[in-house]
């Protein structure tokens, strides 16, 4: 019952009290059910074919409409509405229904706020989990109703932005990519593209004249769909970003096809290295990985596999087939085809080094050779103490590690007495010097290497004179970029082609071919690093729907949002 007291109350629970006028009310507690019945206070209405407003009424009918819950209570309006007469001579409509476009839409039956909060859900969380967040607070609705009313939502209008930077996201990694578009003015993305192919990104700038700056990636496909949709718009390659590397990444990957010939090299720079930083009077233990018998048997496992797509991509490559078919025959990306076709076979025994396995105790390690050292040698002591220190692991991986002291202490492998005549223990935590960290190293900023690269890079060079023309010049090509000192491009370049390096002329040659947008890179302040940023909102939104979205869902819940 509504009284004079709980009236004003419930009025205020209405969409627009202003338009709608309360009657009565009920409550039921065992359903957790509110129903209010209102009426209309509208004394025109607006024809909605001619527009002619009507005071004639014709009859009164009843709309039921679900409105937002009411703390635990579920609340129905129960409207009653009415019919006019259109007496303008010659319109169709000779009854018409008024609306009421505040509280409900034509033919709807649900209020305009309780669907804008099924779109905020529906935005926010997709059709599964947004219908169970709906239910927890009483909005019972399925995942389909979240679905359909997303798909209602129209995608916003935008201004041709003046600078426009573009990236490819997957549908499905390594099968099928699409086109991202954002507007690095605003901060905001614009559109998604069916695909990644130079025609439908040409068409959707010839759609939208006006951009003067266009920031890319090193795709060949964007460029060519770039100049054929805006020829006047000014390329950027970016050379590094936000999130990762593109000319720095392709000068690094450079340097590792290059380094790759060095293995051997390598490890005995670093192993020089090792024994130059290591004590007459020091024990270096060389730490044995942990790893389980199963995680092992996976590795040669992976390493089999990776062997065997290596020999079918070849012997189809020299079947003619084209680098596509090869990719949908053997089940990987067309990139790694690519890859793979132009590196040396891959080995077929695995070539991991021993010292790459981890173990729970690494952030420990230094710490236990120094209780070692001191004398410290129970293992139930160094456990202890361990575990105060934030330790989890067993005792047992602790026993296996303090067996590797001894023995490079040359103790039996049983409990011993501690002697003060022993060599000190040293376990050097410090990742292989392989051709990918090499390479990392030479193109790190001079400022931000430590003593230990330094020397480690010196060592190198000095061991292998042949190195140094190498390393010379992604140094300097890696300052011309961190410096944007775009007139030393082009004299960077012919220094390349006079080389005798054919990693490093392919890598300049495909700069070359790329020239304006390169050189701009150096120039503008334009970076694709926003671009990256959404590109990585939009696989998380795509992952939270597994996968499943198709472009216009997808497109509704990463633009409207």
């Amino acid at each position: 019952m509504i009284t004079t007291q709980t009236r004003p109350f419930f009025q205020q629970l209405l969409p627009d009290s202003s338009k709608l006028q309360l009657e009565h009310c009920e409550l039921d507690t065992e359903e957790q059910q509110l129903t209010l019945s209102v009426l209309s206070t509208q004394h025109l209405a607006k024809c909605p074919v001619c527009g002619t407003r009507s005071a004639r009424t014709h009859s009164r009918y009843q709309r039921t409409l679900a409105d937002l819950p009411c703390v635990y209570f579920k609340l129905t309006l129960t409207v009653q509405v009415s019919k006019f007469f259109c007496d303008t001579p010659g319109c169709i409509r000779r009854i018409f229904t008024e609306r009421i476009p505040e509280i409900a839409a034509p033919w709807a039956r649900e209020t305009v706020r309780l669907v804008q909060r099924l779109e905020a859900i529906g935005l926010a969380l997709g059709g599964a989990a947004g219908a169970r967040l709906s239910h927890q607070v009483g909005t019972e609705v399925c995942g389909s109703t979240l679905l359909n009313v997303l798909a209602k939502l129209p995608l916003p209008e935008f201004e041709v932005p003046k600078i426009l930077g573009v990236d490819d996201f997957a549908f499905r990694k390594g099968q099928q990519y699409g086109t991202l578009l954002v507007d690095l003015e605003r901060h905001c993305p614009l559109a998604l593209l069916a695909d990644r192919k130079a025609e439908t990104l040409a068409q959707w700038l010839a759609q939208h004249p006006g951009v003067e700056v266009l920031s890319r990636d090193r795709s060949a496909t964007y460029r060519r769909g770039m100049n054929e949709g805006a020829p006047n718009a000014v390329q950027v390659s970016h050379p590094y970003c936000h999130r990762g590397f593109h000319l720095m990444q392709n000068l690094q990957e450079t340097l590792e096809k290059l380094l790759n010939g060095y293995s051997s090299q390598l490890k005995a720079v670093e192993e020089q290295w090792r024994q130059a930083k290591t004590s007459p009077e020091t024990v270096v233990v060389i730490a044995l990985p942990t790893a389980t018998v199963d995680a092992q048997a996976q590795a040669l496992a992976n390493h089999q596999r990776r062997v065997e797509q290596d020999q079918e991509m070849r012997r189809l490559h020299q079947q003619q087939w084209t680098q596509r078919a090869i990719a949908e025959a053997v089940g990987v990306s067309e990139r790694t085809v690519q890859r793979r076709l132009k590196s040396p076979e891959v080995a077929k025994t695995s070539a991991r080094r021993a010292t790459l396995g981890r173990s729970i105790l690494d952030p420990y390690k230094s710490r236990i050779l120094a209780c070692w050292n001191d004398g410290i040698q129970e293992t139930s002591l160094l456990m202890v103490f361990l575990q105060q220190q934030g330790y989890t692991g067993s005792e047992r991986t602790l026993m296996r590690y303090l067996k590797q002291l001894r023995e490079a202490q040359g103790l039996p492998p049983k409990r011993a007495l501690w002697t003060s005549g022993l060599a000190k223990v040293s376990d050097p935590q410090l990742p292989p010097f392989t051709a990918r960290r090499a390479s990392f190293l030479i193109v790190k900023s001079e400022s931000h290497r430590d003593t230990e690269e330094v020397d480690l890079l010196a060592r190198l060079v000095a061991a292998h004179p042949d190195l140094n023309e190498a390393v010379e010049l992604a140094q300097e090509f890696s300052q011309l970029l961190r410096q944007r000192k775009a007139e030393g491009f082009e004299p960077w370049l012919m220094k390349v082609f006079k080389s005798k390096l054919k990693t490093f002329r392919a890598f300049a040659k495909s700069l070359f071919e790329d020239y304006a947008a390169v050189r701009a890179s150096m120039v503008l302040e334009v970076s694709n690093g926003m671009v990256e940023g959404f590109n990585n909102r939009l696989k998380m939104v795509k992952r939270q729907m597994y996968g499943r979205a198709g472009l216009e869902l997808l497109s509704k819940r990463f633009i409207v949002a």
